[in-house]
């Protein structure tokens, strides 16, 4: 009898401790849905089935009139989804200093190098960070840095030419080429080898970042929801022979360019370099082996992502090809057929038609924000007032669910369709602030985007100059993203082919 007592007590503890944790918003006067024992509202996620950001998505939809939503994550950790462009201005922007930091459960300890990432960093490290990049990024340095970027079109179209020709291609490979290569040359001075030796360095330690695998949902776990996770796992954002590797060969170009006095190499490595003499700062050679890092972990992946989502769209969308194409012919022969920053600078089509590929396939579903000082929240509903005053404690997360805005047939009409007048000028200035998040908003936008679109643009208007895109039969029809992986990742690939182009 007393066993069957303490099992009931048992049971009726663990029953209570749910409802009590799972009732957490309801408690405080704000509507959301209920969650389920460990899962929170994040059930298909820890299963497989679904991406974190699609249930976000789903949550979404379900409250059309609330600026915000009481919501259960893993382990029904209490969160708020934000829900309307007010809301996600007021976190990311005008109350910016209540949620300075992002979250990406990345432990400093086992990765200070990665601590040097600005979208990673917290505290005050990321405002050091972020300046220290900034000034890498300006478009005085984006024209200087542009021969790299022609010199590695040549290679991509030579590899077309050569390799691929109309065979069917995985679109994200090849972009991951091309910007791979990009980013050792812009920022290091360095060759990628990505077009012609498949043993390369380069390509043996980046292929596997991000991309699918058996472990992927571990991974994405402790990177978003349970930092605990990862302890247990020794979970790394950048594996650790991937950072081995990167402290050896920076730290050796660093060294070869001492011994010679080598200042006169225009990539980054050498710009962070100049930028800390100048100013009579020590070069410390950790943080600058840490920013080169982030060059790669941020320059070579989700460039390549928008490249092959590019590319995906064009080949469904044949008639806004054709006029990214005559754009394209147009400015090329009006500088004599010379690849330049100032020519894809004029190229305004193919630039709204990457914002709308971002915004059709944005490299995250969602971004985390924590509350790092206490904040007050308005009311959920318009004219509405809240029970009681309810205040944030330090720690919670704010989730902006950045698939979700920008598929919101209110905030884009006829939201799935590939339209890249969205972004003319004309319509840019009638856009709701905030409604576009490709790039993230605020004191903690992506700092390198300039650079993401200079050599996105260039590699395709290399493609595209030469070669219609089509869908190949291997491409699955629809896309599926993986459900497992933190960055948007097509499940089976993005498989496409070139067509000759017959000029006039």
């Amino acid at each position: 009898m007393l066993t069957f007592l303490m099992i009931l007590g048992t049971l009726f503890l663990i029953v209570f401790n749910w409802i009590w944790n799972s009732t957490y918003w309801s408690r405080q006067g704000i509507k959301g849905p209920m969650g389920m024992p460990i899962f929170g509202n994040m059930f298909q996620y820890l299963i497989g089935r679904r991406q974190y950001g699609l249930i976000y998505e789903d949550i979404y939809k379900s409250y059309p009139k609330a600026s915000y939503i009481g919501i259960y994550r893993v382990m029904n950790e209490p969160a708020i989804l934000l829900r309307n462009t007010e809301m996600i201005k007021e976190i990311m922007v005008k109350s910016f200093p209540n949620f300075s930091d992002n979250v990406l459960y990345v432990n400093d300890k086992r990765e200070d190098l990665v601590f040097c990432n600005p979208f990673i960093a917290k505290g005050e490290k990321w405002r050091v960070m972020r300046s220290e990049l900034v000034p890498m990024f300006t478009p005085n340095k984006m024209k200087l840095s542009f021969p790299h970027i022609a010199s590695i079109c040549k290679k991509l179209d030579s590899f077309i030419s050569n390799d691929i020709g109309e065979m069917p291609f995985e679109g994200k490979d090849l972009c991951a080429k091309y910007t791979l290569d990009v980013v050792a040359s812009a920022a290091y001075g360095l060759d990628g080898e990505s077009f012609t030796n498949k043993g390369s360095d380069f390509t043996k330690l980046v292929k596997e970042l991000f991309m699918p695998n058996p472990l992927s949902l571990v991974h994405t776990t402790a990177l978003l929801f349970l930092p605990k996770l990862g302890d247990l796992i020794q979970y790394r954002y950048l594996p650790e022979k991937v950072q081995q590797w990167f402290v050896t060969i920076i730290s050796k170009v660093m060294s070869r360019r001492r011994e010679l006095k080598d200042n006169n190499n225009g990539d980054f490595l050498q710009w962070l370099i100049d930028a800390k003499q100048k100013t009579g700062e020590l070069v410390d050679e950790f943080t600058i082996i840490g920013h080169c890092s982030t060059l790669l972990i941020e320059g070579f992946e989700t460039s390549a992502s928008l490249m092959a989502y590019a590319l995906y769209e064009f080949s469904v969308n044949p008639h806004i090809q054709k006029r990214v194409q005559s754009e394209i012919d147009e400015v090329m022969n009006k500088h004599h057929g010379k690849l330049s920053y100032e020519a894809i600078l004029e190229m305004t089509y193919l630039d709204a038609a990457l914002y709308e590929t971002l915004r059709l396939h944005p490299p995250m579903l969602a971004l985390l924000k924590h509350c790092t000082k206490p904040f007050e929240l308005p009311p959920q509903f318009n004219g509405v007032k809240l029970r009681e005053k309810v205040v944030i404690e330090e720690g919670t997360i704010f989730v902006v669910p950045v698939q979700a805005v920008h598929h919101d047939p209110v905030l884009f009409p006829d939201p799935h369709k590939f339209d890249p007048d969205r972004f003319s000028e004309e319509n840019k200035r009638q856009r709701e602030n905030c409604s576009f998040l490709g790039f993230g908003e605020g004191p903690r936008m992506c700092p390198g985007m300039r650079f993401g679109f200079a050599q996105s643009k260039a590699g395709l208007v290399t493609m595209l100059m030469k070669y219609n895109v089509q869908l190949s039969e291997k491409c699955p029809k629809p896309l599926e993203i993986s459900p497992t992986t933190f960055l948007t990742t097509s499940r089976s690939g993005i498989w496409l082919c070139f067509k000759a182009r017959r000029l006039q």
